[in-house]
């Protein structure tokens, strides 16, 4: 039996829970004659690691609990580890010219890393799968030049870690500057549904996805919202009256959000990720502001565009969708993102299949080592 324990979240985010679901997949490939147990960790709460603390989800104080706890009194989920996976999302993040936040001051590294990880002397394999940014927009890495703290943090997990790839160009430029080079693959989360052996269905309707401002954050930039929810408005009357559109709402607040646009929409939310992958399934296409909404549709072989204010959104060149600024996203800009996007974008389905193959195999060849 074979241990792979996950640096992830667990009943927080769909998207977290589509990458993750990739990279399980992609393991099942790989050790195909082997037993395998995956075992999650909540990041956003480290004792979770703790076997019999999985309910503890207070990080304030959680914390101090988990410090003051002798590492002998519980069974441990690192510590049991023949295999650690920082699981996807953002793993490099610098906000000086906002006072904003740091990637080395984020909650897991020093209580699993530093307190258990260095523990054991470095028995299980520590990978760093589909690890991205969250930037501005527009940053070409140049933030982390100035931030030692950042530096010496990327530095010392870099040099903890048996394989690391990015998703997006920018991880990788910010790597290369400190002297790491890694492979950029697609993020894993295009292999989400065949974790579950989800196919294709006769596509039914138009996915779409709304957040006020694009994206969850701003980082000082000047974001037009009143603009982007009167040009969205505006967008889905025009298209809702040829269309059925469904907004798939990954949160409670992006529920809120597409009642705004329409208080009579269909609107698309639960509890189980597994959801979302069947109801992606069924979708044309999508207009999306949640890059991992995006993604799942894309695995299906049906193209989306994205519209962010942050770097994550760029991780969308890799499997060949187009994104866009939301202040760029304009009435004009969305109608002829429907057409293309109706017309099957380019004949995007076949373009897929290719990318999606040789992920796989880049994928594969990175967990050669193991």
């Amino acid at each position: 039996m074979k241990k792979i324990c996950f640096i992830t979240t667990v009943n927080h985010n769909v998207g977290d829970d589509f990458v993750r679901e990739g990279i399980i997949y992609l393991f099942k490939q790989k050790f195909k004659n082997t037993a395998l147990n995956f075992e999650l960790i909540h990041k956003h709460s480290p004792i979770t690691t703790r076997h019999g603390f999985e309910w503890f989800r207070n990080y304030r104080f959680s914390k101090y609990v988990d410090r003051v706890l002798p590492l002998s009194l519980t069974k441990d989920r690192v510590l049991e580890a023949d295999i650690l996976v920082q699981s996807g999302a953002p793993v490099y993040w610098c906000h000086p010219e906002t006072n904003g936040p740091h990637c080395y001051s984020n909650e897991w590294f020093k209580p699993l890393i530093k307190r258990r990880y260095l523990k054991t002397a470095l028995k299980a394999s520590f990978l760093n799968l589909a690890a991205g940014t969250c930037q501005r927009y527009d940053s070409d890495g140049s933030e982390f030049d100035s931030c030692k703290s950042c530096q010496d943090y990327i530095k010392e997990l870099q040099n903890l870690i048996t394989v690391t790839t990015v998703r997006d160009k920018l991880a990788k430029k910010i790597l290369n500057n400190m002297g790491f080079d890694t492979p950029i693959i697609p993020c894993s989360s295009i292999f989400a549904r065949e974790s579950f052996d989800i196919e294709p269905e006769n596509p039914e309707y138009v996915a779409l996805n709304y957040m006020s401002g694009g994206a969850h954050y701003v980082f000082g930039q000047k974001i037009e919202f009143k603009k982007w929810e009167n040009d969205f408005k505006m967008f889905y009357k025009k298209i809702s009256k040829i269309e059925k559109c469904v907004f798939v709402c990954h949160n409670q607040n992006e529920v809120s959000n597409a009642k705004k646009i329409d208080s009579n929409a269909n609107i698309f939310i639960s509890n189980d990720y597994k959801d979302y992958i069947r109801l992606y399934a069924k979708a044309k296409f999508g207009i999306m502001n949640r890059v991992h909404g995006a993604f799942l549709i894309a695995s299906f072989g049906r193209p989306a565009v994205l519209i962010g204010n942050d770097s994550r959104v760029k991780m969308s060149e890799e499997i060949g969708l187009q994104h866009v600024f939301v202040n760029n996203a304009d009435l004009d800009w969305l109608l002829e993102q429907y057409e293309y996007l109706k017309n099957g974008g380019d004949n995007y389905s076949q373009k897929f299949n290719g990318i999606k193959k040789k992920a796989y195999n880049d994928y594969q060849k990175a967990l050669s080592v193991l």
